[in-house]
């Protein structure tokens, strides 16, 4: 049986409830595989909530809560434009975040949440979705290229002071 997720665009008196949950899910997705000094510097900059809402007053920035019943289970980032953190592909949207929290995850919130970006891409008219997962994160490379995504290049991310390698990955979108 599959859980009705709903999914609904983050509202701004939801902020502290977005930080809270991308500290979260990221602490739970990356800290047993890094150092705790690297894990600390960085979420102290990222999950600052100064830095939260520029990234969600910004524009080109939207944000999308998934909730089962009344429990927020995940949440999306997409990046259009100039919010995008690299300009590789010519008309696309970026997803930046998309993440299940724990005690989600394998219950269907991540497709739910793709394709919610996927229709948010289609709707802007763009020609490509693409991400950039960390090389080690097997679990979302293998769920991205299930979803037809694959692999276009690689760039550095500054996780405290390790230089990370990401696999950037896309997928082009096609029109119904």
């Amino acid at each position: 049986m599959t859980e009705h997720i709903q999914v609904h665009p983050v509202q701004p008196e939801e902020l502290p409830i977005l930080r809270d949950l991308a500290e979260e899910t990221f602490l739970d997705t990356f800290s047993s595989q890094n150092t705790p000094q690297n894990i600390s510097a960085y979420a102290s900059v990222a999950f600052d909530m100064d830095r939260v809402r520029a990234e969600y007053e910004n524009a080109h920035s939207r944000f999308w809560f998934a909730r089962i019943g009344p429990d927020i289970a995940g949440y999306l980032k997409l990046n259009t434009g100039p919010a995008q953190t690299e300009q590789d592909l010519e008309n696309a949207m970026e997803i930046e975040r998309i993440y299940a929290t724990r005690a989600f995850q394998g219950r269907g919130v991540g497709k739910r949440l793709m394709a919610t970006a996927l229709e948010a891409a289609r709707e802007a008219g763009v020609n490509w979705v693409w991400l950039g997962v960390w090389e080690h994160n097997q679990k979302a490379i293998a769920f991205y290229e299930h979803q037809g995504f694959e692999p276009f290049s690689r760039h550095s991310f500054r996780l405290g002071d390790d230089e990370q390698t990401d696999v950037m990955m896309k997928k082009k979108i096609t029109r119904d």
